[in-house]
């Protein structure tokens, strides 16, 4: 799991640096990885398993486009932090929270698809490790990003 915050950060770090195609690299990298975490936590039987990978597949490629979204809303934060106003900080909170329904709106669709091939137990166990592993990566960028006013508070008690 380190390994893989550790490369979420890496991409974020890429994306911020404009570095597509190494931002490419990276995130085929983490998804190898990720893919990996997930199929030890789904322990699937090779017929399942063959019904399952198919969805994942699928569900992975439309996930990372909201990834990269995010990705790409942080980024817009970290730019703007230190001169953040009122219609900025109104636009990031909006476009977050159309990424979070999106993000939602994908787990429902392919619970539904995974339930269908496999079972409802199946599919709810890869949405836990799905929840896992972006509310770890979420909490890692967080922690990274100081919020609004903070930085400005700190240097004026150093004072």
């Amino acid at each position: 799991m380190k390994r893989l915050l550790y490369t979420a950060l890496i991409i974020f770090i890429a994306v911020s640096a404009n570095a597509q195609d190494e931002f490419q690299e990276i995130q085929k990298e983490w998804g190898k990885e990720k893919k990996e975490i997930v199929g030890i936590g789904m322990a699937l039987s090779d017929a399942d398993a063959n019904k399952f990978w198919p969805l994942y597949d699928q569900y992975e490629k439309e996930r990372q486009k909201i990834g990269k979204e995010r990705i790409m809303i942080l980024n817009d934060y970290a730019e703007h932090y230190s001169s953040m106003t009122n219609a900025k900080a109104d636009e990031l909170v909006n476009r977050i929270n159309k990424n979070d329904a999106a993000l939602s709106k994908l787990y429902q669709q392919y619970y539904t698809k995974i339930k269908t091939a496999l079972n409802a137990i199946q599919a709810a166990k890869f949405l836990q490790i799905e929840n896992y592993i972006n509310s770890t990566l979420k909490l890692t960028f967080q922690e990274l990003l100081p919020v609004i006013g903070e930085l400005d508070h700190m240097k004026k008690q150093e004072l």
